[in-house]
């Protein structure tokens, strides 16, 4: 039986006799329920999430629907899409720093009082000739969320305790999907209904209330000690450091890479569900995006709690998190041959249940093998490699619906026959060094 190490940083900062006795007396996962009624500080971590994460989604569609009434072109879909992934890709690269060397707490702070500010900027915008300006201020807005991440995923093992760790991210995981979910197919509606300027208010006063909830916990996190060396060894030589520390522990770098691993082929095939939005007889292009958005929104909350009862044996995690994208890939190849109507949304939800497996897992083990010290520059990365690939993805897939012969449906089968690919070649690969890792750490 293995013994729940006490982290003297959780739950506060400090370990009294209770919070002693309740590390110790059980090894059992938390439910949901139970971890939000007696772990107060993840408690309001999770409503200012789920409060911001609601909004967000409103946002997304309404930036969607407006891009496609101002230029009527595909591909400026597809640029969105890219330019937000690329916005929150290369930031990366510095808030992992960010993350490690100030405060987690007012970093996200700051990142959704910013993008509150930011996202009423769209309301100006109502002219085919200021399109520029709905890609700047989108971009703006994944810069906010780039530094917003890291210092989140960093923060949820320093609020609670070991075996609250898999529920806490299922639970964060099931709360991004919900507001997919719901923002989606609502604000798809409220589109519609109101006009995209309603969608934007709505996420505004989403992040100013999430901000305002996160100013009222403590995040305790390991002090950043300065070195020697000046500004230089302090920013640039921290990023430096931490790409070492990561890719020199196998058992790290090979898991980060699992959630790139399904964006290779993933980002272009959730691009081109917003495609077939327009295709499954809805007659409006946002209802259309909100009924697939929220199938995948309820397939994404479906899976980390699938996963949270029945995948408990860690040891086969490792090698689960290709053999998701697999399904998840053969989940699109269905798509891609039957018929396009709203009841394929029953298929988009399975296929994204395995995807959110593949990220609650992943997230669940680099938490895990992973220090404090160096823990938010893991996540930047994490999301440095899954948000490049994504960007990449999605351009590929848009130039070539633009630019060659190859049909929407084509386009979905082929990008799904090779995501069932790659991710049995994937495992394939990890197999025999997982394996070694396994044997040695249980010597």
């Amino acid at each position: 039986m293995t013994t729940i190490a006490i982290r003297p940083w959780t739950l506060g900062g400090v370990i009294d006799g209770d919070g002693a006795r309740r590390a110790m007396e059980t090894q059992r996962e938390v439910g949901f329920l139970e971890l939000l009624v007696r772990n107060k500080t993840f408690r309001r971590l999770w409503f200012g999430l789920a409060i911001s994460m609601l909004g967000e989604w409103f946002s997304t569609v309404a930036l969607f629907v407006l891009i496609y009434e101002l230029t009527g072109s595909e591909l400026g879909i597809g640029l969105l899409f890219v330019i937000r992934m690329f916005s929150l890709a290369f930031p990366q690269v510095f808030t992992g720093m960010l993350a490690d060397r100030f405060s987690r707490k007012w970093l996200m702070i700051w990142a959704n009082v910013l993008s509150a500010m930011a996202v009423l900027l769209l309301l100006t915008v109502d002219q085919e000739d200021e399109v520029w300006l709905i890609y700047a201020i989108a971009s703006l807005l994944m810069v906010f969320h780039a530094v917003f991440i890291p210092a989140e995923r960093a923060s949820i093992p320093n609020i609670t305790e070991e075996n609250e760790l898999l529920t806490a991210n299922a639970l964060s995981s099931a709360t991004w999907s919900a507001a997919l979910c719901l923002g989606a197919s609502i604000g798809g509606f409220v589109v519609s209904a109101y006009g995209v300027d309603a969608a934007f208010i709505i996420n505004s006063i989403c992040f100013a209330v999430g901000a305002l909830m996160y100013t009222t916990i403590t995040i305790p996190q390991e002090p950043f000690v300065p070195k020697e060396g000046g500004i230089w060894a302090n920013t640039g030589g921290n990023i430096v450091e931490g790409f070492r520390i990561i890719f020199s522990k196998p058992h790290v770098s090979r898991i980060i890479t699992a959630k790139a691993l399904w964006a290779i082929f993933g980002g272009g095939l959730v691009y081109m569900l917003i495609l077939i939005g327009d295709e499954i007889a809805l007659g409006d292009l946002a209802a259309g995006i909100g009924i697939l958005f929220a199938a995948r929104g309820l397939g994404t909350g479906l899976g980390p709690i699938f996963a949270r009862y029945v995948f408990k044996d860690r040891k086969i995690w490792p090698f689960l998190l290709g053999s998701l994208v697999s399904v998840c890939g053969l989940a699109y190849v269905a798509i891609g041959w039957l018929e396009w109507a709203p009841w394929i949304a029953a298929i988009v939800v399975f296929g994204h249940a395995a995807s959110a497996i593949n990220w609650v897992l992943s997230t669940v083990l680099l938490q895990e093998r992973s220090d404090d010290e160096w823990r938010g520059r893991l996540f930047s990365t994490d999301f440095l490699l899954m948000t490049t690939v994504n960007g990449c993805s999605t351009l590929v897939a848009s130039l070539m619906l633009e630019y060659t012969d190859i049909t929407l449906r084509e386009g979905i089968q082929l990008f799904a026959i090779l995501q069932v690919l790659s991710g049995i070649i994937w495992v394939m690969l990890m197999m025999p060094s997982e394996r070694r890792y396994m044997q040695e750490s249980h010597a």
